[in-house]
């Protein structure tokens, strides 16, 4: 089912991790347009036109890029996919030590595939992304965390701040001690690294402004999985499309901690239910980020919601916005959709099918049926495929300047409701994965009245009263 294979290297977005890393080790400013000295003579990349590929992570990760770019492209490439493979395996096994009874071989085989399976998990290894690094880390964070273990909170909260669009949301787990110094000790060694590393308390600075410049240049593209993008793709004006983020960011931010409060979310679930609802919260947010989905997905697989939980894996898992970059890749797309349903179904505690295991299928079933011909009538552009020959950026433009005006050139801007329609989908997921969430909790708390009245104690109870 594997469609032509589109332009460029593999593990695209490495190139910019590549690049600047070799940028800084000459001592160049890897946040500029010097990065594009050394994308363009990477193989595969087309240097007649300007398809400059930004690097907008922080400086704490300078160290391990510049040592990767000491090898030549495709031995580092080879080293940092096979760290991002480390990363898949340790996210499967720290979800799996939250759900508390996932540990069986079974278990772990049946959560393999289903982050095989994902879309987006297909996505940052075939881009390179450190997402999935961040991810990892966040998971080795939340069992570190419960664990107590300091040492080991720290090191997986350094990680995740890799991403720390992603790593924020660790937050919601500060309710205890160890958590807290953890988490602490983890943000004080990415301080200084980031101090050593970006040019001291100026060099911090200069990244806060660069990641300003960078989040406004790609606010409102394609590939922005975020209720302002969606909200611009269906036609609002740039004011409305900010007004309509910074509402849904209160908003879930609030929700979620009244919810945690009503619903009395333990520590574990009230983080859960923070990266359930995180893609509504942030104003950047790409179709790899949704990788840390598999922490709470995994979790829920084999309680009580599990049909909750797969109809969420089906919406956030797949890679509905695809069907319109790539419609040749349909059939892989849904192929891979039915996948997931199955590896969902293999995470199951049962030794047969249920109604809840056929959930996920027919979610998938349902939303291919309407998703794949509206991805054909409104195909999207992609980055940098729809470039035109020969484009040149303004030699005045910074970094983020040339980022936009490339987006803008390859009509990844445009008003097109179809592509604001198809990338609804996931963050309906995220809302019904932590509507799962909070459902599961509530089960939870009712078995364990029934269990405390049924016992010997609660009819003692019962008897005096």
């Amino acid at each position: 089912m594997r469609p032509p294979p589109t332009q460029g290297p593999f593990a695209r977005d490495f190139e910019a991790y590549y690049a600047a890393g070799a940028t800084w080790n000459a001592g160049g400013d890897p946040w500029s347009r010097a990065v594009w000295n050394t994308e363009r003579a990477i193989g595969g990349v087309d240097a007649s036109r300007d398809e400059l590929l930004p690097y907008v992570g922080p400086a704490a990760a300078l160290p391990l890029f510049g040592a990767l770019a000491r090898l030549p492209y495709l031995a580092a490439m080879r080293i940092w996919t096979a760290l991002l493979v480390a990363a898949l395996a340790a996210l499967v096994l720290g979800a799996l030590a939250l759900a508390r009874g996932g540990g069986t071989a079974a278990a772990a085989a049946g959560a393999l595939l289903l982050a095989v399976a994902s879309g987006p998990v297909i996505s940052a290894l075939a881009l390179g992304q450190a997402a999935l690094l961040a991810a990892a880390g966040i998971a080795c964070a939340l069992v570190a965390y419960e664990r107590r273990a300091f040492a080991a909170g720290a090191a997986a909260t350094l990680l995740a701040a890799l991403q720390p669009n992603l790593a924020l949301a660790l937050i919601a787990r500060m309710r205890d001690r160890v958590a807290v110094l953890s988490a602490a000790a983890g943000g004080v060694a990415f301080a200084a690294l980031t101090l050593a590393a970006g040019g001291g308390a100026g060099g911090l600075f200069n990244y806060v402004q660069r990641l300003r410049e960078h989040a406004n240049a790609e606010r409102f593209v394609a590939i922005q999985q975020t209720p302002g993008a969606i909200a611009w793709a269906f036609g609002a004006s740039p004011a409305a499309a900010l007004a309509v983020a910074a509402a849904c960011t209160v908003v879930t931010v609030a929700a979620v901690i009244v919810v945690t409060a009503r619903a009395r979310l333990g520590a574990r679930d009230g983080a859960l239910l923070a990266l359930a609802a995180w893609p509504l919260a942030v104003p950047f947010f790409h179709e790899h980020d949704f990788v840390v989905e598999l922490v709470p997905l995994i979790v829920l697989a084999q309680g009580a919601v599990r049909a909750w939980a797969g109809v969420a894996a089906a919406l956030v898992c797949v890679d509905w916005l695809g069907l319109a970059q790539r419609p040749a890749a349909a059939p892989q797309i849904v192929v891979m959709g039915i996948a997931l349903a199955c590896a969902f179904a293999a995470l199951g505690k049962g030794a047969r099918l249920t109604r809840a295991d056929l959930a996920p299928f027919a979610a998938v079933v349902v939303l291919a049926c309407a998703a794949v011909p509206l991805g054909r009538a409104f195909p999207a552009p992609v980055w940098p495929d729809a470039l035109p020959a020969g484009y040149r950026a303004p030699a005045a433009a910074d970094a983020s300047d040339v980022w936009a005006g490339e987006q803008r050139a390859a009509g990844l801007t445009a008003w097109q409701p179809a592509w604001g329609a198809l990338r609804t989908v996931p963050l309906a997921g995220c809302v019904l994965l932590g509507i799962a969430i909070i459902r599961s909790r509530r089960r939870a708390d009712r078995s364990e009245a029934r269990t405390a009245k049924a016992s010997p104690a609660g009819e003692a109870d019962s008897a005096a009263g």
